[in-house]
């Protein structure tokens, strides 16, 4: 069974249980998403009417993150295999690249955070639907001590 799998934060092999989980071929990929470099809304309030403005990555992350991904393919390479990389919305990414390699699971670490589960999600919902066959979704949450999943929804509770 070919897999792909795609790398967020968690840009390690020795301990990543992806790559464990017993796929023969495995192709893995990380993508620079644009709108992680673009200004958007905080949901926090200026004061003024407005809302504060932020960006995800600023360049002492990028210049880190380059540095982490450069070691990644190196890592890979040096066990046999490669790092497809890409630039662009994963939602678009993700599901193009799936049918072009024939794969029959995409793999990915879920990461905490509003704009995270939120994509998360969507590409689950693309890949089970969108895919000319059958692709199989697997995610696990290895960056956090409790699963997104089981922290509490309502907006109640946090207050």
């Amino acid at each position: 069974m070919a897999r792909l799998l795609w790398h967020r934060r968690d840009l390690r092999i020795h301990d990543n249980e992806l790559y464990h989980a017993g796929a023969h071929k495995v192709y893995s990929l990380f993508i620079f998403d644009p709108s992680d470099y673009s200004p958007r809304p905080t949901g926090i309030s200026d004061g003024k009417d407005g809302q504060l403005i932020s960006v995800t990555h600023g360049p002492h992350f990028t210049r880190r993150l380059l540095d982490a991904v450069h070691s990644l393919r190196r890592n890979l390479q040096s066990i046999g295999g490669n790092l497809i990389v890409r630039n662009g919305n994963p939602l678009e990414v993700i599901p193009q690249l799936a049918r072009e390699l024939q794969v029959k699971e995409v793999a990915w670490s879920e990461v905490p955070g509003y704009y995270e589960c939120s994509q998360s999600e969507k590409l689950k919902k693309m890949l089970l639907r969108e895919v000319p066959y059958r692709c199989n979704v697997y995610t696990t949450c290895s960056l956090t001590l409790v699963h997104p999943n089981d922290l509490p929804k309502d907006q109640f509770t946090w207050e």
